[in-house]
């Protein structure tokens, strides 16, 4: 009889471990993704053609309105405050893929998070209060954070691979 942790079928471990180093993948994608609008601003002029192509795929996403844009030592960001949280929240939720939630909770904390998005946007496009980076950063990475982190979650549930849990958190 086999050990309860050894796969029942041959190529069962093998599938695990494509199936870890695809998660891998998908974690380290979305994590360099998420962080990019942090580091391109320093490293454009060294990557010549190809850094102003990464920071030309910015133009389709945001609009890079320079009042609501912050510097990186003196260079503007390829992206708004609040779409930087939300790359921030990519990166964030594929490091820590915490909390471990089940989709149907990421559903609604999604909900939740674009709401809080949403009435900053109205708030603020209704002139009753500037644009305030801090909150634009905060809302975006809530939603950045809840998204990734929930896909991050499904991909290790669809694949049955193991999903330790924390022991405070939810």
């Amino acid at each position: 009889m086999p050990a309860p942790s050894s796969p029942a079928h041959p190529h069962e471990r093998e599938r695990r471990d494509l199936a870890h180093q695809a998660l891998l993948i998908v974690r380290v994608l979305l994590a360099l993704v998420g962080t990019m609008p942090w580091w391109l601003p320093l490293v454009k002029g060294l990557l010549g053609p190809i850094g102003v192509i990464l920071d030309a795929l910015f133009i389709v996403i945001c609009h890079r309105d320079p009042a609501r844009t912050l510097d990186v030592l003196g260079t503007a960001m390829p992206v708004c405050s609040r779409c930087a949280g939300i790359f921030s929240g990519l990166a964030l939720g594929a490091a820590l893929a915490w909390p471990r939630i089940p989709i149907r909770v990421a559903r609604y904390a999604l909900v939740v998070a674009g709401l809080i998005m949403l009435a900053d946007v109205i708030t603020q496009d209704l002139g009753l209060h500037p644009p305030w980076h801090a909150t634009r950063l905060i809302t975006g990475l809530l939603l950045g954070w809840v998204a990734s982190s929930a896909l991050v979650t499904a991909i290790m549930t669809e694949r049955r691979l193991s999903v330790p849990r924390r022991s405070s958190g939810w």
